[in-house]
């Protein structure tokens, strides 16, 4: 019979999951996570099969906490504007986090990371803009579409530490830029 785990994949993810919050995702490797928990890497090892399935628990765990942040929106109103108020939040009080999620370029898929319509949850947020505005499907994802990169450009901005408007100015300007939008004949 195997010896018992000294550690869990929850205890191991948790530690993964701190170091990447405070150092970013650069400190993920087998080696320091072991530094971290005091021991070799073999627990690592024996609790996942690979750094990547690790890379992915920390990833899961990390959009976890993005996904309080999204459901706070949904009971605010408007909505729509709190969802991207909470994603800016969110790459303000949690920059590497952030940074993992939604700017990471390890993958080949990466318009995803300015649409964030690929990510759970855009169907609620969308269909509410829908219901909210009476806007068609069509209406509502170009104007989806536009402030999802405005609002990751914002977030961007502050995920790089650079926290140039205050939080009155960022719900001003989205305001003003749905707005424009939401005139518009044509986008």
């Amino acid at each position: 019979m195997p010896p018992k785990a000294k550690y869990s994949k929850e205890q191991i993810v948790e530690v993964a999951f701190s170091m990447v919050r405070k150092y970013g995702e650069g400190i993920l490797s087998a080696r320091n996570i072991a530094a971290e928990l005091g021991c070799s890497t073999a627990p690592i090892f024996t609790a996942f099969s690979s750094i990547e399935e690790l890379r992915a628990a920390v990833f899961e765990r990390a959009y976890e906490l993005y996904e309080q942040y999204t459901r706070e929106a949904a009971d605010m109103t408007p909505a729509f504007k709190n969802a991207g108020l909470k994603y800016i939040q969110f790459a303000k009080d949690e920059p590497e986090l952030f940074k993992m999620i939604f700017m990471s370029s390890d993958d080949e898929d990466t318009d995803k990371h300015y649409f964030p319509w690929r990510y759970r949850g855009e169907r609620e947020i969308r269909e509410g803009l829908e219901k909210s505005y009476g806007y068609e499907e069509e209406r509502a994802m170009k104007i989806y579409n536009h402030m999802s990169v405005y609002a990751h450009g914002l977030a961007t901005i502050y995920a790089q530490g650079n926290c140039v408007f205050s939080d009155e100015d960022v719900s001003r300007m989205l305001s003003e830029v749905f707005l424009a939008l939401a005139k518009g004949e044509k986008l």
